[in-house]
């Protein structure tokens, strides 16, 4: 079974929020914990490889670097050392709740061919570096934490069953926790490394996706803790702004065009899922609030 299991981290710095997260994969349901890590090293300037060495006795853990190429490269490379099962994308700041690699594994069972979105759930504790101690005690206790904005709303694109029931589920491709099959992640070509910086590689994947008819599967019990941190909001939109504008490019399809007019808070989720069809019933039910640009 564990041979079957992958799980890919790309970082880029972050060691301290790395060092975290990898306890979480330590502290995950016996036997997997020892399933197969990958750390990919994106031209860090921060010393990760000691990082990832001091687990080496306690997980099944690798590490490969690149010059700093984007979190879309970094993930194809991750997926170099895998064979075949199913592969699980972690970010270097979302700990593992101790049953994560079960439920996403669970979900693959349960059918071999689609893309299952786990929840994520995020905490803010200032200097992480001098306070580790309090994050682990969130963490442990599992209080201190909630749903972000964004994932709230597209979490609603699923039924209580994890099934999507709209025509967008590929707005929840959020793959800081997603899992894949490899037969389909190389199906479908992996993530488009002209994605350089913060940006969209992961909505514009799901996009390629939903349009070879693969399914979403929302697993809500397959959780991880992000540790969020301070941002620009002038920065964010001019990403959001950036890998759009290559999206649309890609795909000059009207509901891509609209895109980033949701992710600004410029129009509602309901709003942006009856661009697609008007008629379609279950749009009608979503809710209609906007997406908030926040500097966490």
């Amino acid at each position: 079974m564990l041979d079957n299991i992958s799980v890919i981290i790309p970082v880029y710095n972050q060691s301290i929020s790395l060092s975290l997260t990898l306890y979480g994969f330590v502290n995950q349901i016996k036997p997997f914990n020892k399933c197969k890590i990958i750390v990919v090293d994106d031209g860090s300037t921060e010393s990760i490889k000691p990082i990832v060495d001091s687990y080496k006795n306690l997980l099944n853990i690798n590490y490969c670097s690149i010059e700093k190429s984007g979190r879309a490269a970094s993930r194809n490379m991750g997926v170099q050392y895998v064979r075949d099962g199913l592969i699980i994308f972690n970010d270097a700041d979302r700990i593992p709740r101790k049953d994560f690699v079960k439920k996403h594994y669970e979900s693959y069972l349960n059918s071999n061919y689609k893309i299952t979105i786990g929840q994520v759930r995020e905490m803010y504790v200032s200097d992480i570096k001098n306070n580790k101690h309090k994050v682990l005690n969130y963490y442990h206790k599992e209080k201190n934490d909630r749903v972000p904005q964004y994932c709230n709303l597209v979490y609603n694109l699923f039924d209580n069953s994890g099934t999507s029931v709209t025509k967008i589920p590929w707005i929840s491709t959020l793959s800081g926790n997603m899992s894949i099959p490899y037969s389909l992640f190389k199906q479908l070509g992996g993530f488009d490394t002209n994605f350089k910086e913060w940006g969209f590689e992961h909505f514009e994947f799901g996009f390629r996706a939903h349009q070879n008819n693969i399914p979403f599967y929302y697993q809500k019990d397959a959780i991880n803790v992000h540790l969020a941190h301070p941002r620009s909001s002038s920065s964010y939109e001019d990403n959001i702004i950036q890998s759009h504008s290559y999206f649309y490019q890609k795909h000059n399809l009207e509901i891509i065009r609209y895109f980033s007019d949701f992710m600004l808070g410029k129009i509602t989720l309901q709003e942006y899922a009856k661009i697609l069809d008007p008629l379609y019933p279950i749009h009608n039910q979503l809710p209609k609030r906007y997406v908030k640009i926040t500097n966490n």
